[in-house]
């Protein structure tokens, strides 16, 4: 079912992007041109295209290669949440989300936002870590947690007490306080 629904939206996303050209050429032939096209005859326009960009993939081989190492996300455990979350660090700014999913994968909650200043990639990360665990807090959605993150290095330092540097010390100290309430 979940393949069908995949399919479904690539269907869909092909005709709003079919219909979304269609009405950018239709404006330049009035534009450039004088000519009004119909709504219809724009419509009509970008059916047969999409239907064509569709029976091409189809007989075709992709002209790009397949990603064949796509990780998928993974439930939980029953009775269990899962709190995915990110960051990243560009020149004096971090970016940091999170989202939380219950074993069904449906979303209760989630959040992110940036902050200004230097920090690592582990700061980042653990930043990142802190305000998932207070979002989850604030939801008051406590009891079994998973989380989740790319981060092999914060993973081994939260799990076999690493030394790392100061600053991410004191960050990660804030983060295994707050883990507590779970």
């Amino acid at each position: 079912m979940e393949d069908m629904m995949r399919n479904l939206d690539g269907k869909a996303m092909a005709d709003l992007i079919t219909t979304l050209w269609n009405c950018w050429n239709s404006r330049n032939q009035l534009v450039f041109k004088g000519k009004i096209d119909s709504p219809l005859s724009i419509w009509e326009k970008a059916r047969t295209l999409s239907n064509d960009f569709q029976i091409y993939n189809l007989v075709n081989p992709p002209i790009l290669a397949q990603n064949e190492d796509t990780k998928k996300w993974e439930r939980p455990t029953k009775n269990t949440l899962k709190i995915n979350f990110d960051a990243t660090v560009k020149d004096n700014r971090m970016g940091y989300g999170f989202i939380i999913r219950d074993d069904d994968g449906f979303v209760l909650g989630g959040g992110g936002g940036f902050k200004d200043g230097r920090v690592s990639i582990q700061e980042a990360k653990c930043i990142a870590l802190e305000r998932s665990i207070d979002g989850a807090i604030k939801l008051d959605l406590l009891g079994e947690v998973t989380f989740e993150t790319d981060n092999a290095g914060l993973v081994n330092i939260l799990n076999r007490g690493m030394k790392t540097s100061l600053s991410l010390a004191v960050e990660l100290k804030g983060a295994k306080e707050l883990l507590n309430y779970f």
